[in-house]
C-alpha cells in the first residue's frame, strides 16, 4: 500500500480538473467569506483545528469559506490530522498511508502519524484501504488545505496529512453496548491524546473535522417528506447538540445522542466524539455557519455546519 497514491475522483464535477482553475475556484469562494464576517473566537483561545462539511461544492462554497478562513488568518501548520467520516467502510475507524492526487498537485501522507493512532491496534481493526478511495470526506478537506496553503499571506509551504474515517459509533447511540465496551474508541482515544500532549495542536499540528449535519427525507428512506415547519425544529436540534458539543466531554455528547436517536441520520458523530474524548476536556467547538440544503424535487434536506475548534484557557 506504500507504494500506491489515492487519486481524487469529484473533479470535474465538484470542482475544476485543472490546477489554476481549481485554485482559482478556492480563492473566489474564500472571497464569499471576508476577514472579519465570521462570530469572533472566545478572547485567549487557540486554534487546534476547524470543523468543515463536507458537502458538494456546489451547494454551498459559502460554507466552505467560513470553514477554511480562520486558517487563512493563522500560522500555516506542517501536519493535519483530518477525521473523516467513512461513508463506505466497514469498520468504525479506518486509518491510510497512502499519497493522495489532486488537481493542486500531491499531497504527502504523514505516515508515522497514522502508524501511532495505529500502533496498539490490529491491523484488521484499523487499515480497509478499499473505503479511502473515493471518499469525499477526505478529498474535498484536502484539496482545501492544498489550496489554502497557496493562498495564504505567508509563502507558500509543503504540509502533510493523516487521514482517519470515523463511523457513527451506531451501537452505543442505539443502547446495544457500553461506554466501557467500546475497546476500539478507547484505545484510539489513548493513540490521539498521547500524540496531542507530544504534539499540542494549533501550532505544528492541526485538526480538520469533515463532517455534515442531518439527512433528512425520502432521499435517505425517510417515510415523510421535509417540510417548513421540520426544517425550523431541525434548527432548533442542530442548536441543543451544538450546545451540548461546545462542553467538550465526548460522553456527555454521546448520551445526548443516546436519549435523543439519531433518527436525523446526523453525520459526524464519530469524528466529534473522538476529538473530545481525546481532548480530555481542553477543546470546546465554536459554530460559525449553519445552512440547510432543501431539494424540491423529493422533498429532502441536508444540514451543514461550519466552525472552530478550540483550546479552553483556563
Amino acid at each position: 500500500m506504500a507504494g500506491t497514491v489515492l487519486r481524487a475522483q469529484h473533479h470535474p464535477d465538484c470542482y475544476p480538473s485543472e490546477g489554476s482553475k481549481a485554485l482559482q475556484f478556492f480563492r473566489d469562494a474564500l472571497a464569499l467569506c471576508p476577514a472579519g464576517t465570521l462570530p469572533p473566537p472566545p478572547s485567549g483561545a487557540s486554534l487546534p483545528g476547524i470543523i468543515t462539511p463536507h458537502i458538494d461544492f456546489r451547494v454551498s462554497s459559502r460554507a466552505y469559506a467560513a470553514a477554511f478562513r480562520p486558517l487563512l488568518e493563522a500560522p500555516l501548520a506542517e501536519t493535519y490530522l483530518i477525521l473523516g467520516v467513512g461513508h463506505r467502510s466497514p469498520l468504525e475507524w479506518n486509518l491510510d498511508r497512502r499519497d493522495y492526487v489532486t488537481p493542486l498537485g500531491r499531497a504527502v501522507c504523514a505516515r508515522e502519524t497514522v502508524d501511532f493512532l495505529a500502533s496498539d491496534a490490529p491491523p484488521a481493526r484499523i487499515f480497509g484501504p478499499q473505503a479511502h478511495a473515493g471518499e469525499h470526506s477526505i478529498e474535498f478537506a484536502l484539496v482545501w488545505l492544498q489550496a489554502l496553503h497557496r493562498l495564504h499571506p505567508v509563502a507558500a509551504t509543503p504540509f502533510r496529512f493523516a487521514p482517519l474515517l470515523c463511523g457513527s459509533l451506531h451501537a452505543y447511540v442505539e443502547g446495544l453496548v457500553e461506554w466501557d465496551d467500546l475497546e476500539d474508541f478507547h484505545r484510539l482515544t489513548r493513540a490521539l491524546a498521547e500524540l496531542f500532549r507530544k504534539d499540542p495542536p494549533g501550532d505544528r499540528l492541526r485538526v480538520i473535522v469533515s463532517i455534515d449535519g442531518c439527512h433528512l427525507g425520502p432521499r435517505f428512506e425517510h417515510p415523510f417528506r421535509v417540510t417548513p415547519v421540520l426544517l425550523r425544529a431541525t434548527a432548533g436540534w442542530e442548536e441543543l447538540l451544538w450546545a451540548c458539543a461546545a462542553r467538550g466531554d465526548a460522553r456527555t455528547f454521546l448520551d445526548w445522542f443516546r436519549e435523543e436517536g439519531n433518527d436525523r441520520y446526523f453525520d459526524g458523530i464519530g469524528a466529534l466524539a473522538l476529538l473530545l474524548a481525546a481532548g480530555a476536556g481542553k477543546f470546546t467547538l465554536q459554530r460559525t455557519y449553519y445552512e440547510q440544503w432543501f431539494t424540491e424535487r423529493d422533498a429532502s434536506a441536508v444540514t451543514f455546519s461550519s466552525g472552530r475548534v478550540l483550546e479552553k484557557r483556563f
